[in-house]
């Protein structure tokens, strides 16, 4: 009898510069964290370190809005006004008396998600990419949001609402911060462990296989849209909460292009298709503690875009070298 060999499937081994590359976050957060310790003694103090957790909580939340909407083939613009839209009716709902606290958060979150699934919608109807529908849209939430407010800022908010933002669970985990690391897992959970996680990937990998293959790719990427439109709206709530106000000015516009910095940073591709949440959030740190450390250090807001600006193309560099090496 001849001897049958089952041929063991080839394991394939990264090399350095693709080990470095899945890891470049990870290590360049580390980076940064050396050289900001030496450079300023206030860096590593427990409330330093604390401060940068806290502050960068909605933006971590609404990275991870915008990684699924990158992932699905598509971008979101408009998601700094979805923000403010929602945090100034919470806000001015609340501080005048007119909606109680949980009504009123719930009413801004249902808000972000009818604003985000318009946006999907309109994707779908106008056969545009949603790049350039956003940017429209961008326009008519602002209008909304000062519309909303009358150009006034909300203060007077109530502890119960604040909670949320400056609250301590037995007085040493800030709330926020638990609340982030929920939906980190519950979106992370989605996106890797779930059917409805590979549907994604798959609409924005390839549209035309995913429709061939079966699936609803306009469906799909229109509920994206609605499923970060609730991560907006939390975003939102916890920004408000966080500050103690909210106008429309300031409460979430910009915070889009944070969002997608973190994602290029992290190797979210932006034709879709390709991402992974983790290296999204430590993207957002890696921000997070680029701008804290460089205000420590006496370099105020313009040397920080430059900064971010740098990064990211390096960034772009390093992945486009790695993906021709691959």
């Amino acid at each position: 009898m001849e001897k049958t060999t089952e041929r063991k499937p080839a394991v394939r081994k990264l090399t350095a510069g693709q080990i470095f590359s899945e890891l470049s976050m990870p290590i360049l957060l580390v980076l940064l964290i050396i050289v900001f310790a030496i450079l300023s003694p206030n860096f590593l103090t427990p409330l330093n370190l604390t401060n940068i957790l806290v502050q960068n909580v909605h933006i971590a939340v609404c990275s991870c809005a915008v990684m699924m909407i990158m992932v699905s083939g598509g971008t979101d613009l408009s998601i700094g006004y979805q923000m403010s839209v929602a945090a100034v009716l919470m806000a001015k709902t609340i501080s005048e008396g007119t909606l109680p606290v949980p009504v009123a958060i719930i009413l801004g979150i249902l808000l972000c998600m009818v604003l985000g699934g318009f946006n999907g919608l309109m994707g779908q109807v106008l056969k545009s990419h949603t790049m350039i529908i956003t940017l429209g849209t961008m326009a008519i939430f602002q209008g909304i949001s000062y519309l909303i407010s009358g150009s006034k800022s909300f203060r007077n908010l109530p502890d119960s609402f604040m909670y949320m933002g400056q609250g301590r669970l037995f007085g040493v985990i800030p709330v926020n911060v638990i609340i982030m690391l929920v939906i980190v897992i519950i979106v992370g959970v989605i996106m890797s462990m779930t059917s409805i996680g590979r549907k994604i990937y798959a609409c924005g990998d390839n549209p035309e296989a995913a429709r061939l293959a079966g699936l609803n790719v306009a469906r799909i990427k229109v509920l994206v849209f609605v499923f970060a439109g609730l991560l907006v709206g939390i975003a939102a709530l916890l920004l408000a909460a966080r500050a103690g106000y909210a106008d429309s000015g300031t409460s979430g516009p910009g915070i889009e292009f944070t969002g997608i910095t973190a994602c290029v940073l992290a190797g979210v591709a932006l034709k879709g298709g390709e991402g992974t949440l983790w290296k999204v959030i430590v993207a957002v740190f890696v921000l997070g503690v680029l701008s804290n450390g460089m205000q420590l250090i006496g370099l105020g807001t313009y040397p920080q875009y430059i900064a971010r600006g740098a990064i990211m193309l390096i960034s772009l560099y390093l992945s486009n070298r790695n993906a021709k090496a691959m």
